[in-house]
């Protein structure tokens, strides 16, 4: 028989990878938009090189917070199917459950603060500047680690036994 099981840490791994991807557009936002200028100043001397450098820029400045979007909906998207997916908790592991979304709040809470201190360093605060959605995001990780931890434990232990996950039976 194949069993779905369901991952009590999935929220954990979702904020985690939130901040990872957060973080790391921060620092490629910056490097791109610096780089790009720079280069424009310096060797910028035909309209195709000067076209493929804002090319860059536009890229670093606005594209990013859309790759944000896209990458944030489709982890909470795959959050949500992994929570469909589960065949049956029993419900005396609904603790374990809300014990794991403590713990993924309070790692929630740590890596907010973390990001915003980041993004608040001088270097890196012209980038941030243009990545509004990311910020706006990550100041409310908290908030985001309930609503997504909530949502999955309500999907998981209000479903019937015979609603589960829609896996083959094989012998």
């Amino acid at each position: 028989m194949i069993s779905k099981k369901g991952n009590p840490a999935a929220g954990i791994i979702f904020i985690v990878s939130i901040a990872a991807f957060a973080i790391f557009l921060l620092i490629v936002g910056f490097i791109g938009n610096e780089v790009a200028t720079e280069l424009k100043g310096k060797i910028g001397i035909t309209a195709e090189i000067n076209e493929s450098l804002q090319t860059t820029i536009t890229t670093s400045t606005l594209t990013i917070n859309t790759i944000w979007y896209i990458l944030f909906a489709g982890l909470l998207l795959g959050l949500i199917v992994q929570a469909m997916m589960i065949q049956e908790y029993p419900k005396v592991m609904l603790p374990i459950f809300i014990l794991t979304l403590i713990v993924t709040v309070i790692i929630a809470i740590v890596l907010s603060n973390a990001y915003e201190q980041i993004a608040g360093q001088a270097t890196l605060a012209t980038a941030s500047a243009w990545q509004g959605g990311i910020m706006f995001v990550m100041g409310n990780l908290p908030f985001v680690a309930v609503l997504a931890g909530l949502l999955s434990i309500v999907i998981i232990f209000t479903r019937d036994a015979g609603s589960g996950g829609g896996g083959a039976i094989i012998n």
